[in-house]
Protein backbone atom coordinates (compact mmCIF):
# COMPACT_ATOMS: atom_id res chain seq x y z
CA UNK A 1 0.00 0.00 0.00
CA UNK A 2 2.52 2.27 0.73
CA UNK A 3 4.17 1.80 -2.43
CA UNK A 4 1.18 2.66 -4.10
CA UNK A 5 0.90 5.78 -2.58
CA UNK A 6 4.23 7.14 -2.90
CA UNK A 7 3.68 6.19 -6.82
CA UNK A 8 0.25 8.53 -6.51
CA UNK A 9 1.98 10.96 -5.28
CA UNK A 10 4.39 11.28 -7.25
CA UNK A 11 2.56 11.30 -10.45
CA UNK A 12 0.44 14.41 -8.58
CA UNK A 13 3.78 16.42 -8.34
CA UNK A 14 4.83 15.52 -11.89
CA UNK A 15 1.46 16.67 -13.05
CA UNK A 16 1.62 19.94 -11.10
CA UNK A 17 5.46 20.84 -12.32
CA UNK A 18 4.14 20.72 -16.19
CA UNK A 19 1.03 22.74 -15.99
CA UNK A 20 1.90 25.93 -17.42
CA UNK A 21 -0.12 28.95 -15.74
CA UNK A 22 -1.07 32.38 -18.08
CA UNK A 23 -0.66 35.37 -16.01
CA UNK A 24 -2.83 37.38 -18.55
CA UNK A 25 -5.49 35.27 -17.33
CA UNK A 26 -5.57 36.67 -14.03
CA UNK A 27 -5.34 40.35 -14.32
CA UNK A 28 -8.55 42.29 -13.35
CA UNK A 29 -11.28 42.77 -16.13
CA UNK A 30 -11.15 46.37 -17.83
CA UNK A 31 -14.87 47.94 -18.09
CA UNK A 32 -14.79 49.19 -21.90
CA UNK A 33 -15.98 53.02 -21.50
CA UNK A 34 -16.41 55.97 -23.96
CA UNK A 35 -15.52 59.66 -23.79
CA UNK A 36 -17.80 61.89 -26.47
CA UNK A 37 -17.06 65.22 -27.55
CA UNK A 38 -18.66 67.12 -30.85
CA UNK A 39 -16.09 68.12 -34.00
CA UNK A 40 -15.26 71.81 -35.03
CA UNK A 41 -13.93 71.69 -38.08
CA UNK A 42 -12.00 74.97 -38.46
CA UNK A 43 -10.40 74.58 -34.93
CA UNK A 44 -9.78 71.17 -35.04
CA UNK A 45 -11.25 71.15 -31.06
CA UNK A 46 -13.75 69.13 -29.56
CA UNK A 47 -16.75 70.82 -28.10
CA UNK A 48 -19.64 69.17 -25.16
CA UNK A 49 -22.76 67.62 -26.87
CA UNK A 50 -24.46 67.68 -23.45
CA UNK A 51 -26.86 70.60 -25.19
CA UNK A 52 -27.95 67.72 -28.17
CA UNK A 53 -28.08 64.58 -26.73
CA UNK A 54 -27.34 62.38 -23.64
CA UNK A 55 -27.26 59.18 -25.02
CA UNK A 56 -25.92 57.40 -28.51
CA UNK A 57 -26.22 53.77 -30.07
CA UNK A 58 -22.72 51.96 -30.38
CA UNK A 59 -21.65 48.76 -32.23
CA UNK A 60 -18.63 47.28 -31.62
CA UNK A 61 -17.14 44.62 -33.90
CA UNK A 62 -14.13 42.15 -32.22
CA UNK A 63 -11.54 40.87 -33.99
CA UNK A 64 -10.57 37.96 -31.57
CA UNK A 65 -7.10 36.52 -31.46
CA UNK A 66 -7.50 32.92 -33.42
CA UNK A 67 -10.80 33.48 -34.68
CA UNK A 68 -11.23 32.27 -38.05
CA UNK A 69 -14.85 32.48 -39.01
CA UNK A 70 -15.44 33.66 -42.61
CA UNK A 71 -15.67 37.26 -41.44
CA UNK A 72 -13.53 37.41 -38.68
CA UNK A 73 -15.48 39.61 -36.86
CA UNK A 74 -17.99 39.25 -34.28
CA UNK A 75 -20.96 41.15 -32.71
CA UNK A 76 -19.20 42.44 -29.18
CA UNK A 77 -22.31 44.73 -28.28
CA UNK A 78 -24.85 42.39 -30.06
CA UNK A 79 -26.03 43.04 -33.45
CA UNK A 80 -28.38 45.77 -32.31
CA UNK A 81 -25.42 47.48 -30.62
CA UNK A 82 -25.82 48.80 -26.93
CA UNK A 83 -27.36 52.21 -25.65
CA UNK A 84 -24.33 54.26 -24.11
CA UNK A 85 -25.41 56.96 -21.59
CA UNK A 86 -23.27 59.02 -18.80
CA UNK A 87 -21.81 57.97 -15.96
CA UNK A 88 -20.70 59.39 -12.54
CA UNK A 89 -17.28 58.23 -11.21
CA UNK A 90 -19.34 56.83 -8.79
CA UNK A 91 -20.64 54.41 -10.82
CA UNK A 92 -24.35 56.48 -10.95
CA UNK A 93 -26.55 57.73 -14.18
CA UNK A 94 -24.62 61.36 -14.49
CA UNK A 95 -27.95 63.96 -15.13
CA UNK A 96 -25.77 67.15 -15.06
CA UNK A 97 -22.90 67.56 -17.41
CA UNK A 98 -20.42 68.66 -14.84
CA UNK A 99 -20.97 65.24 -13.13
CA UNK A 100 -19.99 63.35 -16.26
CA UNK A 101 -16.94 61.14 -15.62
CA UNK A 102 -17.21 58.74 -18.62
CA UNK A 103 -20.02 57.44 -20.82
CA UNK A 104 -20.98 53.33 -21.23
CA UNK A 105 -23.66 50.79 -22.11
CA UNK A 106 -26.11 49.59 -19.23
CA UNK A 107 -24.18 46.75 -18.31
CA UNK A 108 -20.71 46.37 -18.09
CA UNK A 109 -18.53 44.70 -21.12
CA UNK A 110 -15.16 44.03 -20.25
CA UNK A 111 -11.78 44.09 -23.11
CA UNK A 112 -10.81 40.97 -24.71
CA UNK A 113 -7.43 39.76 -23.21
CA UNK A 114 -5.91 38.22 -26.15
CA UNK A 115 -3.10 40.49 -26.96
CA UNK A 116 -3.64 40.45 -30.33
CA UNK A 117 -7.81 40.69 -29.89
CA UNK A 118 -8.86 44.53 -30.68
CA UNK A 119 -12.26 45.89 -31.35
CA UNK A 120 -13.52 48.97 -33.67
CA UNK A 121 -16.40 51.21 -32.63
CA UNK A 122 -19.36 53.01 -34.80
CA UNK A 123 -21.90 54.84 -33.28
CA UNK A 124 -24.50 57.29 -34.04
CA UNK A 125 -27.54 59.87 -32.52
CA UNK A 126 -30.76 60.16 -33.60
CA UNK A 127 -33.23 62.44 -32.51
CA UNK A 128 -36.31 60.65 -33.85
CA UNK A 129 -34.27 57.12 -33.22
CA UNK A 130 -34.22 56.32 -36.72
CA UNK A 131 -32.20 52.85 -37.26
CA UNK A 132 -29.79 53.12 -40.19
CA UNK A 133 -29.94 50.66 -43.40
CA UNK A 134 -26.90 49.48 -42.63
CA UNK A 135 -23.95 49.83 -39.86
CA UNK A 136 -20.86 48.16 -40.39
CA UNK A 137 -17.08 48.75 -39.84
CA UNK A 138 -17.00 49.92 -43.38
CA UNK A 139 -21.04 51.03 -44.23
CA UNK A 140 -23.18 53.15 -42.14
CA UNK A 141 -26.34 54.42 -44.47
CA UNK A 142 -30.02 55.74 -44.09
CA UNK A 143 -32.50 55.45 -46.91
CA UNK A 144 -35.73 57.36 -47.59
CA UNK A 145 -35.29 59.87 -44.66
CA UNK A 146 -37.29 62.37 -44.01
CA UNK A 147 -35.91 65.26 -42.53
CA UNK A 148 -37.95 67.90 -40.38
CA UNK A 149 -36.54 71.65 -39.01
CA UNK A 150 -35.30 70.26 -35.57
CA UNK A 151 -34.08 67.09 -36.50
CA UNK A 152 -30.53 65.78 -35.50
CA UNK A 153 -28.63 63.24 -36.50
CA UNK A 154 -24.85 62.97 -35.67
CA UNK A 155 -22.39 59.92 -36.66
CA UNK A 156 -19.06 59.73 -34.38
CA UNK A 157 -15.60 58.94 -36.21
CA UNK A 158 -14.69 55.05 -36.37
CA UNK A 159 -12.75 54.23 -33.39
CA UNK A 160 -10.36 51.71 -35.24
CA UNK A 161 -8.02 48.73 -33.79
CA UNK A 162 -8.79 50.02 -29.62
CA UNK A 163 -7.68 47.53 -27.17
CA UNK A 164 -8.44 49.58 -24.34
CA UNK A 165 -9.43 52.64 -22.72
CA UNK A 166 -6.72 54.93 -23.80
CA UNK A 167 -5.71 58.63 -23.01
CA UNK A 168 -5.48 60.35 -26.86
CA UNK A 169 -5.13 64.11 -27.93
CA UNK A 170 -8.60 65.10 -26.92
CA UNK A 171 -8.84 63.70 -23.42
CA UNK A 172 -6.00 63.86 -20.64
CA UNK A 173 -6.35 62.01 -18.02
CA UNK A 174 -5.69 58.00 -16.44
CA UNK A 175 -5.53 55.62 -19.22
CA UNK A 176 -7.88 53.25 -17.93
CA UNK A 177 -10.64 56.31 -17.34
CA UNK A 178 -10.02 58.55 -20.17
CA UNK A 179 -12.01 55.51 -22.42
CA UNK A 180 -12.44 55.42 -26.05
CA UNK A 181 -12.65 58.65 -28.28
CA UNK A 182 -16.44 59.39 -29.68
CA UNK A 183 -16.04 62.45 -31.64
CA UNK A 184 -19.74 63.24 -33.47
CA UNK A 185 -20.40 65.01 -36.30
CA UNK A 186 -23.25 66.33 -38.02
CA UNK A 187 -25.22 64.75 -40.81
CA UNK A 188 -27.33 66.78 -41.49
CA UNK A 189 -27.71 70.86 -42.42
CA UNK A 190 -29.45 74.14 -41.34
CA UNK A 191 -29.97 76.69 -43.35
CA UNK A 192 -31.62 80.42 -42.18
CA UNK A 193 -32.92 83.63 -44.15
CA UNK A 194 -32.45 87.08 -42.28
CA UNK A 195 -32.52 90.64 -43.40
CA UNK A 196 -32.03 93.96 -42.00
CA UNK A 197 -32.25 97.23 -43.33
CA UNK A 198 -29.65 100.40 -43.53
CA UNK A 199 -29.27 103.95 -44.68
CA UNK A 200 -33.01 104.29 -43.79
CA UNK A 201 -33.10 108.18 -44.06
CA UNK A 202 -31.76 110.65 -46.33
CA UNK A 203 -32.79 114.17 -47.48
CA UNK A 204 -35.63 114.60 -44.78
CA UNK A 205 -37.63 111.36 -45.66
CA UNK A 206 -37.75 108.38 -44.00
CA UNK A 207 -38.15 105.01 -45.77
CA UNK A 208 -38.84 101.50 -44.22
CA UNK A 209 -39.16 98.08 -46.12
CA UNK A 210 -41.61 95.32 -44.91
CA UNK A 211 -40.68 91.75 -46.69
CA UNK A 212 -44.13 90.49 -47.48
CA UNK A 213 -43.07 86.70 -48.47
CA UNK A 214 -40.26 84.99 -49.18
CA UNK A 215 -39.72 81.37 -50.58
CA UNK A 216 -37.40 79.05 -52.04
CA UNK A 217 -38.39 76.31 -54.56
CA UNK A 218 -38.06 72.97 -55.23
CA UNK A 219 -36.35 72.13 -51.49
CA UNK A 220 -36.21 68.39 -51.02
CA UNK A 221 -36.55 66.81 -47.64
CA UNK A 222 -36.50 63.56 -48.53
CA UNK A 223 -33.30 61.59 -49.19
CA UNK A 224 -30.61 58.85 -48.66
CA UNK A 225 -26.92 58.80 -47.77
CA UNK A 226 -24.58 55.86 -47.79
CA UNK A 227 -21.38 56.61 -45.82
CA UNK A 228 -18.14 55.11 -46.19
CA UNK A 229 -15.10 54.17 -43.66
CA UNK A 230 -11.49 53.66 -45.05
CA UNK A 231 -10.29 52.51 -41.49
CA UNK A 232 -6.85 52.25 -40.15
CA UNK A 233 -4.15 49.79 -39.52
CA UNK A 234 -3.36 51.39 -36.58
CA UNK A 235 -4.98 52.57 -33.47
CA UNK A 236 -6.86 55.98 -34.85
CA UNK A 237 -10.39 57.31 -35.38
CA UNK A 238 -11.50 57.47 -38.97
CA UNK A 239 -14.28 60.34 -40.23
CA UNK A 240 -17.44 58.81 -42.72
CA UNK A 241 -17.31 60.35 -46.10
CA UNK A 242 -20.41 60.77 -48.15
CA UNK A 243 -20.27 61.24 -52.05
CA UNK A 244 -19.76 65.63 -52.40
CA UNK A 245 -20.77 65.32 -48.97
CA UNK A 246 -24.07 65.49 -49.20
CA UNK A 247 -27.80 63.01 -49.36
CA UNK A 248 -29.37 61.57 -53.08
CA UNK A 249 -32.86 63.41 -52.90
CA UNK A 250 -35.80 61.67 -53.36
CA UNK A 251 -39.73 62.17 -53.22
CA UNK A 252 -41.12 65.78 -53.90
CA UNK A 253 -38.96 68.81 -53.80
CA UNK A 254 -41.10 71.38 -51.73
CA UNK A 255 -40.83 75.38 -51.17
CA UNK A 256 -39.86 76.67 -48.22
CA UNK A 257 -41.18 79.68 -47.45
CA UNK A 258 -41.38 82.57 -44.36
CA UNK A 259 -44.28 82.78 -42.19
CA UNK A 260 -45.58 85.96 -42.10
CA UNK A 261 -44.49 89.89 -43.28
CA UNK A 262 -42.38 91.18 -41.67
CA UNK A 263 -41.21 95.33 -41.61
CA UNK A 264 -37.59 95.22 -41.32
CA UNK A 265 -34.95 97.35 -38.76
CA UNK A 266 -31.32 97.94 -38.89
CA UNK A 267 -30.78 94.59 -36.58
CA UNK A 268 -30.87 91.32 -38.67
CA UNK A 269 -34.23 89.80 -38.28
CA UNK A 270 -35.63 86.05 -39.32
CA UNK A 271 -37.37 85.75 -42.00
CA UNK A 272 -36.91 82.09 -42.18
CA UNK A 273 -35.96 80.41 -38.54
CA UNK A 274 -32.39 78.72 -38.66
CA UNK A 275 -33.89 74.43 -39.26
CA UNK A 276 -32.63 72.00 -40.49
CA UNK A 277 -33.12 70.09 -43.60
CA UNK A 278 -31.42 67.47 -45.99
CA UNK A 279 -28.01 67.76 -47.39
CA UNK A 280 -28.06 68.58 -50.90
CA UNK A 281 -26.89 70.40 -54.13
CA UNK A 282 -28.51 73.84 -54.71
CA UNK A 283 -29.74 73.33 -57.83
CA UNK A 284 -31.36 75.62 -60.91
CA UNK A 285 -34.93 74.61 -59.80
CA UNK A 286 -33.98 75.98 -56.08
CA UNK A 287 -35.27 79.90 -57.00
CA UNK A 288 -35.40 82.53 -54.47
CA UNK A 289 -38.69 84.74 -54.58
CA UNK A 290 -38.80 87.98 -52.44
CA UNK A 291 -41.78 90.33 -52.31
CA UNK A 292 -40.69 93.24 -50.53
CA UNK A 293 -43.29 96.35 -49.79
CA UNK A 294 -40.98 100.19 -49.67
CA UNK A 295 -42.54 102.98 -47.87
CA UNK A 296 -41.52 106.84 -47.86
CA UNK A 297 -42.03 108.85 -45.04
CA UNK A 298 -41.93 112.81 -45.12
CA UNK A 299 -40.50 114.48 -41.97
CA UNK A 300 -42.40 113.24 -38.74
CA UNK A 301 -45.24 111.86 -40.80
CA UNK A 302 -47.02 108.61 -39.82
CA UNK A 303 -48.70 107.88 -42.95
CA UNK A 304 -46.62 107.46 -45.98
CA UNK A 305 -46.68 109.44 -49.09
CA UNK A 306 -45.78 106.66 -51.18
CA UNK A 307 -45.57 103.09 -50.85
CA UNK A 308 -44.01 100.77 -53.80
CA UNK A 309 -44.28 96.82 -54.06
CA UNK A 310 -41.35 94.53 -55.57
CA UNK A 311 -40.93 91.05 -56.25
CA UNK A 312 -38.08 89.57 -57.56
CA UNK A 313 -36.71 86.08 -58.39
CA UNK A 314 -33.51 84.59 -59.22
CA UNK A 315 -31.54 80.83 -58.73
CA UNK A 316 -29.87 80.80 -55.75
CA UNK A 317 -27.21 78.88 -57.12
CA UNK A 318 -26.48 81.96 -59.60
CA UNK A 319 -27.10 84.94 -56.52
CA UNK A 320 -24.73 83.01 -54.50
CA UNK A 321 -22.59 81.01 -56.10
CA UNK A 322 -19.73 80.46 -53.22
CA UNK A 323 -22.49 77.96 -51.77
CA UNK A 324 -23.41 75.44 -54.10
CA UNK A 325 -24.31 73.11 -51.80
CA UNK A 326 -25.92 72.38 -48.29
CA UNK A 327 -23.33 70.08 -47.24
CA UNK A 328 -23.66 68.15 -44.32
CA UNK A 329 -22.61 69.47 -40.97
CA UNK A 330 -22.83 72.91 -42.08
CA UNK A 331 -25.18 75.91 -41.18
CA UNK A 332 -25.71 78.47 -43.76
CA UNK A 333 -27.54 81.79 -43.43
CA UNK A 334 -28.29 84.14 -46.38
CA UNK A 335 -28.80 87.85 -44.81
CA UNK A 336 -30.67 89.94 -47.48
CA UNK A 337 -29.52 93.61 -47.14
CA UNK A 338 -31.75 96.79 -48.10
CA UNK A 339 -29.65 99.67 -48.81
CA UNK A 340 -32.34 102.20 -48.73
CA UNK A 341 -29.78 104.26 -49.94
CA UNK A 342 -29.29 103.31 -53.04
CA UNK A 343 -32.21 101.01 -53.53
CA UNK A 344 -30.04 97.77 -53.68
CA UNK A 345 -30.31 94.44 -51.74
CA UNK A 346 -26.94 92.18 -51.14
CA UNK A 347 -26.92 88.89 -50.20
CA UNK A 348 -24.54 88.19 -47.30
CA UNK A 349 -23.81 84.49 -47.06
CA UNK A 350 -22.09 82.69 -44.20
CA UNK A 351 -20.93 79.24 -43.22
CA UNK A 352 -21.25 78.75 -39.50
CA UNK A 353 -20.70 75.88 -36.60
CA UNK A 354 -22.32 73.05 -36.92
CA UNK A 355 -18.23 71.79 -38.49
CA UNK A 356 -17.68 74.75 -40.15
CA UNK A 357 -16.95 78.92 -39.54
CA UNK A 358 -16.73 79.83 -43.01
CA UNK A 359 -17.38 83.38 -43.62
CA UNK A 360 -18.85 84.56 -47.09
CA UNK A 361 -18.90 87.30 -49.31
CA UNK A 362 -21.65 89.54 -50.35
CA UNK A 363 -23.59 89.36 -53.66
CA UNK A 364 -25.66 92.07 -55.03
CA UNK A 365 -29.74 91.29 -55.64
CA UNK A 366 -31.10 94.19 -57.47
Amino acid sequence: MKKLLYIAIAALVALTACTKVDMEEYNPDRKVTFQVASYAQQTKANSSIWSEFTSFTAKAFLHAEGYTAANQTQDFFGAAGQLITPYTSAGAAATTEASVSYWAPSHDFFWPKGSDSYLNFIAWYDAKGTTPATATETSLSWTDYTVLSTDNLLVAEEAWHYKENTSNSLYTGDPVAAGVPMLFRHALAQVAFRAYETNASSNGMTRTVTVNSLSLSNVYSTGSVSLTNAGSTTRATVPWVATNNVWTPSGTAAPMAMSSATTLTTSSTDLISLRTVLPQTVTDDMVLTVTYKISTYYGNSETAFSEETITLSEKLNELVSVIPAWEMGHRIIYTLVFDLSTDLIQIQPTLQNWDANIGGGGVTLE
